[in-house]
């Protein structure tokens, strides 16, 4: 295939950037649309909208033909789909990161911006030195901070093997054009990796488009209806239930709050850790506690406004290799959220200052227990956190915004290497 000949946009008169002029962007990250993982969310309204701002964009991603979606070229790579198992995950992205590196070879050209995710953890120490060779620009942006994540699951003696990685992933983020992080938390990773202050950005990620319009009382009536949880003060938590989250303080607090009979306990996703809590929920006959499937992204914004209060939960020591991306979302629907974590973080900064919810350490389930009731005790307070929480977003978490500091370090980028 000649990726150099994918169609340029027409040249419009209209104010704004000449696409003929602009540098190319090219994303790589294993998903993409129609991919409804988190990261593919956020990458697919991100290139859609600069390919809506002119500029000729591409993404490379694993798996199927390749298309074009939204003014988006996109380049299938590899896999289509990543397997249970350490090895067939290896496998799998060993897969996608050599055809990648293919499809990048085949349709990068000097001056070309290329952005990579952190999925797989690898792109940085893989792709990094092609894209410096062949003239390009090279932007790193880091969602979740490998091989660190790894290093602290494994142990000291795995821990050990990961330091090359290490080594190299360092290198390639000093020896980028920018690294952009998603949370205040994370820079000091960064920096300490050597990356200059001046290359590096926070831009946190953004609650989807689709809910700058809250779901409408009806609707979330409809939602809570099909959940059979009518009546119920409903505490959620929603989204991936992976190896770095906390909820054995959840738990304790449900065991705790066993007699409340019209307070519930959602978790709504899946996960690593996902049949391991549904299994410690039922060993120890927590009833109020239950379990739904991952929620389509078209009924997102009912099922976010359909819970009383949201938990977002980080093991403690994870704060500055990962920002969960689902509170945006939570304050999009104006509903507020309570932190379980690292009480010094910025998440749960955020939260206390702006009166949008609350931040518990890991094991304190006697305050979280009794916030709850505290909480479920008082509409009007309530109906406070909930506009509070819709103005938080509005405030750090739209997607116009996002787009805008976007698309000025892409400008700056590009004016800097004429």
């Amino acid at each position: 295939m000649n990726f150099s000949a994918w169609p340029r946009r027409p040249k419009s008169a209209a104010t704004g950037p000449d696409p003929l002029a602009a540098p190319r962007l090219i994303f790589i990250n294993r998903v993409y649309w129609p991919d409804e993982a988190a990261t593919a969310q956020l990458l697919t309204d991100l290139a859609g909208g600069l390919a809506g701002k002119g500029w000729e964009t591409h993404v490379i991603a694993g798996g199927g033909e390749a298309e074009s979606h939204a003014g988006v070229g996109i380049h299938r790579a590899g896999p289509a789909r990543r397997r249970h198992g350490l090895l067939p995950r290896l496998t799998h992205y060993l897969g996608f990161l050599l055809a990648a590196r293919r499809h990048l070879s085949a349709l990068l050209r000097p001056g070309d911006i290329v952005v990579l995710k952190t999925d797989p953890p690898f792109l940085a120490p893989v792709l990094s030195g092609l894209v410096r060779r062949r003239g390009g620009r090279l932007v790193h942006w880091i969602q979740d901070i490998y091989p660190e994540i790894a290093m602290r699951h494994a142990g000291f003696t795995a821990s050990w093997l990961l330091r090359p990685w290490h080594r190299a992933r360092d290198q390639a983020w000093r020896r980028a054009s920018h690294c952009v992080v998603v949370g205040t938390d994370l820079l000091p990773v960064v920096r300490q990796a050597g990356v200059p202050a001046s290359r590096v950005t926070v831009l946190p990620n953004w609650a989807p488009p689709d809910l700058d319009h809250p779901a409408t009382a009806a609707e979330v009536a409809a939602i809570r209806r099909t959940w059979r949880v009518e009546g119920k003060f409903l505490a959620v938590y929603s989204g991936n239930l992976g190896r770095v989250h906390e909820f054995a303080t959840l738990l304790d607090a449900a065991a705790q709050l066993g007699a409340e009979r019209d307070l519930c306990f959602l978790f709504i996703g899946d996960g690593a850790r996902f049949a391991a809590v549904r299994a410690a929920a039922a060993a120890r006959g927590l009833h109020q506690v239950r379990f739904l499937p991952a929620q389509p992204r078209r009924h997102l914004a009912a099922a976010l406004a359909a819970a009383d209060v949201h938990f977002v939960t980080l093991l403690p020591g994870y704060e500055s290799l990962v920002n969960p991306s689902k509170l945006a979302g939570v304050l999009a629907a104006g509903r507020p959220a309570i932190w379980i974590g690292s009480t010094a973080s910025a998440n749960a900064r955020l939260l206390r200052d702006s009166g949008s919810g609350a931040a518990f350490a890991p094991g304190d389930a006697a305050a979280l227990a009794a916030t709850l009731l505290t909480w479920q005790a008082d509409p009007v307070a309530a109906a406070r956190r909930g506009a509070a929480a819709r103005r938080c977003y509005a405030e750090h978490f739209t997607f116009a915004a996002a787009l805008h500091g976007w698309e000025t370090l892409l400008r700056r980028l590009a004016a800097e290497a004429e």
